[in-house]
Parts: structure tokens; C-alpha cells; sequence
């Protein structure tokens, strides 16, 4: 699941959704992850029941699969750019079976695109990686939300837990094109132009190289001209 916008636009992205989710995460509960673990009114709890009753009626005893479906129509939503929609899709699919990993991932992903939820990302994110330790793809997001949190909030200690991330999935996963093109922009961001066209250049060595950000390479060739070695 890992999302296929690239860093580098989703550093782009922070200034222009942060006024959003700052401003409606605050005047509505389903657009903050877990509803913001406060006390939900009476009438609100009435409607959660009547929800899951729909719910299980229509999986009986497989709220992990309903869960599945309806995290699946969340990352749509978030895909197409929708963030308020697809946090209240992952709301649900959490409330539906709360160890749903890709609702606990999609939260996090959502939450990631501001500033403010960078904290509360960053948790989800480790929620989930502990009910999924092996899923390559979430242990991907996860390092690249470090390395992001770590850019905005100028953090090395943030930044070398990100690459060192990086480094462990590539260990495991060689080809990962993303893993390695966020390993490249972690090095751009820290002015190490030359290992980002290294671990770059793997990453173009890699089956999945069209997902390769373009507008990165180019802010990299800015920096730094291709080396020929």
C-alpha cells in the first residue's frame, strides 16, 4: 500500500493541506484518526452500534474482512487525493476490527500530509508495524514519514533512525524502488548529492524504475550534475 506520490511531492503538499487538516480535524471527529480517542456522545455511540449491526449482517463473524473492504475504499480515496473521505473510511474500518492494519496505515498516512498529525502518524505508523512486522511496504511508508517528520522538524537523531530504516530495508528488499529513492532524497536533504545519485541510481537499476520521481531527478541534476562513474 505503499503510496504512490512520490516524497518529494508530498513535502510540496505539507503547506497547502496543513491549513485544511488543522481547521477540519478540529470541527470533526471522523477526520481525526481513532475519532481522537475521546469520549463519544450518547447519540454517536448509538450510531456506531447501528453501523457494526449493518456490518454484521453483511459479514457475519468476519469483521476483518469488512475491515479489508472498507480500508481498500479508503486508499482509493486517498489516491485520488481525497483525505478527509478516505480518513473517515479508515475511522470506520478501525472501528469495525481496531488491529485492522491497513486501517491503522491508511491513518497514518492521511495524518502524515500535515505537520500536526506528524506525531500522531509516526504512532500509527508503530501500531501497525507491530501487528505487521514483516510487510515490507508498510515498513517503507513508515521510514519515509521518519525521514519527512525529521525534515520538518530539522532533527538529526529523526533523520539517522530514517536512514537507518532505509539501509535495513534495502537488506531485505534490493529492488524496492521507493525505499531507495526516498534513501536518495534523505541524502538530498541532508546536501549529500553524491550518495542521493548513488542510492538514486540503484533505484533506477530496480524492475519498478518508472515510479521514479521525475521532478526529483531533475532538482537532484540541479544540485548535482549525473556523475558518469
Amino acid at each position: 500500500m505503499t503510496i504512490s506520490t512520490p516524497l518529494i511531492r508530498a513535502w510540496a503538499l505539507f503547506a497547502a493541506l496543513a491549513f485544511f487538516c488543522g481547521f477540519a480535524f478540529s470541527q470533526d471527529i471522523s477526520l481525526l484518526p481513532k475519532y481522537g480517542n475521546g469520549q463519544k456522545s450518547e447519540q454517536q455511540k448509538a450510531a456506531d452500534a447501528e453501523f457494526l449491526s449493518q456490518v454484521d449482517a453483511r459479514y457475519p463473524g468476519d469483521r476483518p474482512k469488512a475491515a479489508k473492504e472498507v480500508s481498500d475504499r479508503g486508499w482509493q480515496l486517498l489516491r485520488q487525493g481525497n483525505l478527509a473521505d478516505a480518513m473517515r473510511r479508515f475511522n470506520q474500518a478501525w472501528l469495525i476490527d481496531p488491529k485492522s492494519v491497513p486501517s491503522l496505515w491508511g491513518m497514518a498516512a492521511v495524518s502524515s500530509y500535515s505537520d500536526q498529525g506528524l506525531l500522531a502518524s509516526l504512532s500509527l505508523f508503530a501500531e501497525a508495524e507491530k501487528l505487521a512486522p514483516d510487510d515490507i511496504d508498510l515498513a517503507v511508508d513508515y521510514a519515509k514519514t521518519i525521514g519527512i517528520a525529521a525534515g520538518v522538524v530539522s532533527n538529526p537523531t529523526m533523520m539517522a533512525e530514517a536512514v537507518r530504516r532505509y539501509e535495513a530495508i534495502y537488506k531485505k528488499a534490493p529492488g524496492h524502488t521507493l525505499n531507495l529513492q526516498n534513501w536518495a532524497i534523505a541524502d538530498y536533504t541532508s546536501g549529500n548529492y553524491r550518495m542521493a545519485w548513488t542510492h538514486l541510481k540503484l533505484a533506477e537499476n530496480t524492475p519498478q524504475r518508472a515510479a521514479i520521481d521525475p521532478a526529483f531527478v531533475k532538482a537532484l541534476e540541479a544540485k548535482m550534475p549525473r556523475p558518469t562513474e
